[in-house]
């Protein structure tokens, strides 16, 4: 129990909360109150690199319920880190925010030793995941962390500006077995081993890992690239330290989308005179967000050329021919589509059982 709650509790008999309402349905009521939300007063810039659906406003808890008296906070201090997600940038994420976690940061790093965390949600560039050049990459620095933690639920994200080179439109590649920089040509087999210094070996780190969620972006111009790489996945099984292994959940895994404004360095001010890019960047549009979603079946293959359009306007209206339904988003409507692009994202879920 928190030390908080080492001196005497009052029951707050006499408050209804406690003598009517039934426990699980206070519990209820606590989680809702507790559970984190987007914050309307700090939204983040339109164009930013981590500006996308689910994350156009920095997020908050309101805590102020844990100091009303000591029965509530007997029975909802283990509630913010238990309930939400928590999660971390590993590069180009809010200001200040690099490798830090969301919204309880009260102080850097101690939240990942805390035993009620059960959701982290990490954003993180593919190098940092991948990087085999130091002793310890620092996705495997993190894995040694929530060994204490212990998380049940792990979500990776890599955004289409966190692929390597992707600047340069290099071909997508993603290896688990691998460590460093993977390459489309050069690929690991299904029989080889783990390399210990590669992602995919890096979950046997972490205790209790039972959900393992790799959500895959692209611009829809690539789909076609992603699409090969999560074929590829289908047959990817993760070791465990307690030998069970990471099995793909077919039935969960899904295809989703979103509209948005141009994302590059022109956006930013990080890069003046590179060739091929446009001229015209200070006029940019607001990214303007929708969502499609689609379920991935096993005998889906990869998309073909009329399956990936490249026009983000003409992407929606073939969706939508297609039986997506877009959210009801009038700001997409007339914005010139050489200023924004269609994002092409692709959801996959592990989940942990016995050999």
């Amino acid at each position: 129990m928190p030390s908080l709650c080492a001196k005497e509790i009052n029951p707050q008999s006499d408050s209804p909360l406690f003598n009517r309402i039934p426990p699980e349905v206070r519990n209820s009521i606590f989680k809702y109150a507790l559970t984190a939300y987007e914050d309307p007063t700090r939204r983040y810039e339109r164009n930013a690199y981590y500006y996308r659906p689910g994350y156009t406003c920095a997020h908050k808890i309101d805590t102020n319920l844990l100091l009303t008296c000591r029965r509530v906070y007997a029975e909802t201090a283990r509630l913010p880190a238990s309930i939400n997600e928590q999660v971390s940038w590993y590069y180009r994420g809010p200001p200040n925010m690099h490798g830090k976690t969301i919204p309880l940061d009260d102080r850097p790093g101690s939240l990942l030793r805390r035993r009620e965390l059960r959701r982290i949600h990490v954003f993180a560039q593919q190098f940092w995941l991948e990087e085999s050049s130091v002793r310890v990459s620092g996705f495997a620095r993190l894995t040694g962390l929530w060994n204490i933690a212990r998380p049940t639920h792990l979500l990776i994200t890599i955004r289409h500006t966190d692929w390597w080179m992707w600047e340069v439109d290099a071909p997508l590649a993603l290896d688990p077995k691998r460590a460093g920089r993977p390459s489309p040509e050069n690929r690991s087999r299904p029989s080889d081993r783990f390399d210990q210094k590669s992602w995919g070996a890096q979950f046997q780190n972490i205790r209790g890992l039972e959900c393992l969620q790799l959500e895959l972006e692209t611009v829809e111009s690539k789909a076609t690239e992603l699409d090969a790489i999560v074929s590829r996945a289908k047959g990817w099984r993760f070791p465990l330290r307690d030998g069970r292994v990471l099995v793909l959940d077919e039935r969960k895994s899904k295809r989703t989308g979103w509209i948005g404004g141009c994302l590059g360095w022109w956006n930013r001010g990080e890069a003046d005179d590179i060739d091929g890019y446009p001229e015209d960047v200070e006029n940019c549009p607001p990214s303007a967000i929708s969502t499609w979603t689609g379920h991935l079946q096993p005998d889906d293959q990869e998309a073909d050329s009329d399956a990936a359009p490249r026009a983000p306007l003409t992407a929606k209206q073939r969706l939508e021919a297609a039986g997506v339904v877009f959210d009801d988003d009038g700001s997409v409507k007339g914005l010139p589509e050489d200023k924004t692009s269609t994002y092409y994202v692709v959801t996959l879920t592990w989940r942990a059982q016995r050999q």
